[in-house]
C-alpha cells in the first residue's frame, strides 16, 4: 500500500482575525474609561475646612482580666470611672460618637459580666464601633 506524499496536507494556521478585534475592542475600552475619568477630574480648587485635621478618631482599648477587673491604659478602673473616660474622649472628639471605637480584650476564663456592662454602657453613650477582640486559631 502506497500513501500519496503529494496529497497536500493541510496546515494549522492560527486566525489572528479574531485575536486582533478582541486587542482593538479593549484598547477603544481603555481610551473611552481615561476620557470619563479625566472628565470627573476637573481642575477645581477646593475650600479648606478649618479644624478638620485636628480630629483624629481615637482608639480606646479596654482590657478584662481574669479576675474581672477592668483596665483602661495600665490603671484599674471601674465600670463608672471607664464611662467617665469614654465620656471624656467624646468630648475631645467633638461629641461624635462615630469618632470613637472601643477595643474590648477579654481573658478567655473571665467572668462575661464585665464585657456586657462595658458594652451596655456604650450603647448607653451611641458608642456604635464596639471590637470585641479575639485570637484566630492557626
Amino acid at each position: 500500500m502506497r500513501l500519496n506524499k503529494s496529497a497536500k496536507r493541510q496546515s494549522l494556521k492560527p486566525n489572528m482575525t479574531p485575536m486582533i478585534d478582541v486587542t482593538f475592542l479593549l484598547l477603544i475600552f481603555f481610551i473611552s474609561v481615561n476620557q470619563i475619568t479625566e472628565a470627573n477630574n476637573e481642575p477645581v480648587e477646593l475650600p479648606k475646612l478649618q479644624g478638620s485635621n485636628d480630629l483624629q478618631p481615637s482608639v480606646l482599648t479596654v482590657n478584662v482580666m481574669e479576675d474581672g477587673q477592668t483596665v483602661v491604659s495600665g490603671e484599674t478602673v471601674s465600670i463608672d470611672r471607664f464611662i467617665s473616660i469614654v465620656t471624656n474622649e467624646l468630648t475631645r472628639q467633638g461629641d461624635d460618637p462615630s469618632r470613637v471605637t472601643v477595643v474590648v480584650r477579654a481573658d478567655k476564663r473571665s467572668d462575661a459580666r464585665p464585657v456586657n456592662e462595658i458594652v451596655r454602657a456604650l450603647t448607653r453613650l451611641q458608642i456604635t464601633k464596639i471590637r470585641i477582640a479575639v485570637q484566630v486559631p492557626e
